[in-house]
């Protein structure tokens, strides 16, 4: 074996038993301590030192002709920490590398990983991967994504600063559009790379948005009319078009494919959701940053709801919730609600709940109440609070669904009850029906029953005389916050007309 092979070989099992010592020492926790860091550090310089002095080599390898040379010097560069790669200027010579006419596929697949490590410049990173994107080799193809998103990934800005984001926007849009492209590929592993990779932007750019909105300095502030986030304009772009390309992925035939697909969708449209609700002061109202995409992968998502796994089932009710105002869903999420796993069924009716209009009409929302209220009989307790709090959003406009909300504040398990008799108010439930059940709900050992009964009957006024009994035991409990709720009920059925009302 020639001495370079061998001292590659031996300073790769160095590297991984460091950091198999790191990780033991760890824990396993993704945040360290202090110590923990310093640790963290400490290895970091001692596998720097391990590594410098075959930077010569790696570089000769990689311009050279020998293939096992070559192979171990992927291997080894792979593992460099950055700032070591960046000194050593290795990204321009593994890019150089994958550059020549005629690399063997299994060398392409190894640099490409490494490349997509190393801090690439953005550019020569969309040329070299734009290169390998349509292979023929379907594990050279999902390198080119896999390395797309690992360098979308490590571009994300320390604390997620503004300020310090120039270097993750000019990679993201320069990986997005591949990436874009790859969720095309015939090959679904290549698809979910590039899932991650997509799903990883519209992670970074809704941190980037959510961690940016205090107040500026003036050095700092933009031009009167513009958004500080205006930088991230190229990014959100370039998610705008991948919302259409996740149709395909959304269809895929591995299931793994298809959950990455939902969630991936969700990110975008929690990113959708961060944009639209950050406004900093003195800045412009945002606009919707991907306004006409949605409606692309409707049929996908009303496939997802009839789709045989749970899993992808449940993301795509999931999904459907983040998109909000964005799409009209409410039809697919009915027919969630009647799904024969609990955890889909809970989900939707949550996601029906939030899809409530800000002045529903009875007459629009009247199916999205009746299937709320056939859930709110549901066998599971979790299901019935679900449904019982999402018809409380949709105010009086769920009047029809009454009669189950008074059945369902009447009995059965302490927290679905609670719900119901919340939601009583909110449908502005009659007194000759609602009485009875919330002076019934007073008497339950349950404080929390207690409470929100006693708050209940404070809409009544004097017509809830009959609950005075039971008020005035509540008036005096240990507990404040039903004394509170009481109290204020008691003040209310026995208050005192004012002169202009007499």
């Amino acid at each position: 074996m020639p001495p370079f092979l061998s001292s590659l070989r031996t300073t790769l099992r160095t590297a991984a038993t460091a950091a198999g010592v790191l990780l033991a020492a760890t824990g396993g926790r993704a945040q360290p301590g202090a110590d923990e860091r310093r640790d963290d550090r400490q290895a970091d310089v001692e596998l720097r030192r391990r590594l410098e002095p075959l930077v010569p080599s790696v570089r000769a390898a990689l311009e050279g002709n020998n293939r096992d040379a070559q192979k171990a010097a992927l291997a080894v560069a792979a593992d460099f920490p950055p700032a070591l790669s960046i000194n050593a200027r290795l990204p321009g010579v593994v890019a150089a590398f994958l550059l020549r006419d005629g690399t063997d596929p299994e060398l392409a697949a190894m640099g490409l990983r490494a490349y997509g490590r190393m801090v690439p410049d953005a550019p020569e990173l969309a040329r070299v991967a734009g290169r390998y994107a349509k292979a023929e080799s379907a594990d050279v193809r999902r390198a080119a994504a896999e390395a797309l998103a690992t360098a979308i990934q490590n571009a994300a800005p320390a604390l997620n600063s503004l300020a310090d984001a120039r270097y993750f926007v000019d990679v993201a849009a320069a990986a997005v559009p591949l990436l874009n492209d790859a969720l095309g590929d015939r090959d679904e592993r290549v698809q979910r790379a590039a899932l991650d990779g997509v799903q990883a932007a519209a992670r970074v750019v809704a941190e980037l948005y959510a961690n940016n909105a205090g107040p500026l300095g003036d050095a700092t502030r933009p031009k009167e009319g513009t958004s500080r986030f205006e930088p991230l304009r190229p990014v959100l772009r370039a998610l705008g078009a991948s919302i259409a390309q996740l149709a395909k992925p959304l269809a895929a035939r591995e299931p793994a494919t298809r959950l990455a697909a939902a969630r991936t969708l969700e990110s975008i449209a929690l990113t959708r959701h961060t944009v639209l609700n950050t406004r900093p002061r003195g800045e412009p109202v945002p606009a919707d940053p991907f306004p006409d995409a949605w409606p692309s992968v409707r049929p996908a998502l009303a496939e997802r709801v009839k789709d045989p796994d749970a899993q992808v089932r449940l993301a795509a009710v999931q999904a459907m919730e983040s998109l909000g105002d964005g799409l009209d869903t409410r039809d697919l999420l009915r027919q969630a609600t009647t799904d024969r796993v609990v955890f889909v069924r809970w989900a939707a009716a949550r996601s029906l709940g939030r899809s409530a209009p800000a002045r529903p009409d009875a007459a629009a929302v009247a199916d999205d109440v009746a299937a709320l209220g056939r859930l709110s009989s549901d066998p599971d307790p979790d299901v019935r609070t679900a449904a019982l709090t999402a018809l409380a959003r949709f105010g009086p406009a769920a009047g029809s669904a009454a009669p189950v909300v008074l059945t369902a504040a009447g009995r059965g398990d302490v927290e679905p009850r609670v719900a119901a008799v919340n939601a009583l108010g909110a449908l502005q439930t009659d007194a000759d029906r609602t009485i009875p059940v919330l002076i019934a709900a007073l008497k339950h050992p349950d404080l929390r029953l207690r409470r929100v009964a006693a708050a209940g009957l404070v809409r009544f006024g004097p017509g809830a005389k009959a609950a005075l009994p039971e008020l005035r035991q509540a008036v005096v409990s240990d507990d404040q916050d039903l004394r509170l709720a009481a109290a204020e009920a008691i003040l209310a059925i026995e208050r005192v007309p004012r002169i202009k009302e007499l």
